[in-house]
């Protein structure tokens, strides 16, 4: 597809802030305007902590306190009115998804042109509803789907039968992380870290903990360093209390730039109960930092080639992580081998190359 205007690309999110979904949509901007593509940013959430690239539409400025349904509906008649002047040629929606009859009218009568959807996590449940007929109705005119991993995109197709299915890996800009991995922080002991949301139990932050505490870490000198923010944050802080670590689990806040964290760990650790394509395991790599994963749904496996750049571990089996965590700590040569391996094993995840597959998908050519 060639025009002799440039191209317009809406990127529709809840935020610009936290998440892994919403880093991408960030990063995406930067690579499609420098390929000429006019970029908007539509935003739910009045979030903002990403660099980002192109002009940005905020409706969460518009949400006030009573969130009632007429200011929700003052919003959607807004959003409609956005996307009718700037004429998009694709909409691309990287958003969680939780008021069908909302999307069934975001589809409908708001999207009026090309519209993708991004699909971030295994969890379907945050993107399709539970009727399988009405899924099919939400997003029969959809341009297609762009599924974070071959995992998500074996699911959807089965289970709801969508065409034009792509998947196309998360993106990184390794000269950001490294730059950024370079900031100095105020950490004097060698440790294990772990980072996410703590909103939920789906990352299991008391597998590792446990994990943790049942391995020879402690005893070689290792902490557990957790980044991240939550109400299931005191509960954890109670349970690494119970075994008697409160002082070698150590918890922090969200940081903007986790990068020199995960640059100064000796490795990262990851027991979610269920991913999407995990953001954290490809900057570690990125940063020269091997990793050690439960082989959940999904992937780790898609990232993690198996004692070349990390280890996978039997999925949500809490004796086979710490043995990992064992080996990761006894065999030096492992270790050194697979930390050899972390950066180049990110290459196939560079801004440019996974920019360009976007385009071949959206048929853009520039």
């Amino acid at each position: 597809m060639i025009k002799q205007t440039p191209y317009k690309i809406a990127l529709v999110g809840d935020m610009l802030s936290g998440g892994g979904a919403e880093k991408v949509q960030a990063r995406l901007s930067f690579f499609f305007e420098a390929q000429g593509i006019e970029i908007h940013h539509v935003i739910v959430q009045d979030l903002v902590t990403y660099e980002y690239a192109g002009e940005l539409f905020n409706m969460g400025k518009l949400k006030d306190e009573s969130n009632n349904f007429r200011n929700r509906f003052l919003r959607l008649r807004e959003l409609k009115k956005y996307l009718a002047r700037h004429s998009f040629d694709f909409i691309i929606d990287f958003r969680v998804k939780n008021k069908f009859l909302q999307e069934f009218a975001l589809a409908k009568w708001i999207y009026k042109t090309s519209f993708v959807m991004n699909i971030s996590s295994f969890n379907t449940d945050f993107y399709f509803p539970k009727n399988v007929l009405l899924g099919r109705l939400i997003y029969k005119n959809a341009y297609g789907f762009v599924t974070v991993s071959k995992a998500v995109k074996r699911k959807i197709e089965e289970d709801y039968n969508c065409k034009n299915v792509e998947t196309i890996y998360n993106p990184i800009i390794s000269e950001e992380i490294e730059k950024k991995s370079n900031k100095h922080i105020d950490v004097s002991y060698e440790f294990i870290l772990g980072i996410g949301r703590m909103q939920d139990n789906i990352k299991q932050f008391n597998h590792l903990i446990l994990a943790f505490n049942n391995s020879i870490a402690k005893k070689n000198g290792l902490k557990l360093l957790l980044i991240g923010d939550g109400e299931h944050k005191k509960e954890l802080k109670a349970l690494a209390g119970e075994y008697g670590l409160a002082k070698e689990v150590v918890f922090i806040s969200y940081q903007e730039n986790p990068y020199p964290y995960m640059k100064s760990a000796r490795f990262m650790a990851l027991t979610s109960k269920n991913e999407g394509f995990p953001n954290v395991l490809i900057e570690s790599l990125a940063c020269g930092t091997p990793l050690v994963a439960y082989n959940c749904e999904s992937g780790p496996d898609e990232i993690i080639s198996h004692e070349y750049n990390g280890l996978l571990v039997k999925n949500q089996d809490i004796d086979e992580m710490t043995k990992a965590i064992n080996r990761m700590i006894n065999d030096d040569e492992l270790y050194k081998f697979c930390k050899s391996n972390s950066k180049k094993s990110t290459q196939l995840y560079d801004i440019d190359s996974i920019g360009n597959e976007w385009l071949n998908f959206l048929k853009i050519s520039v």
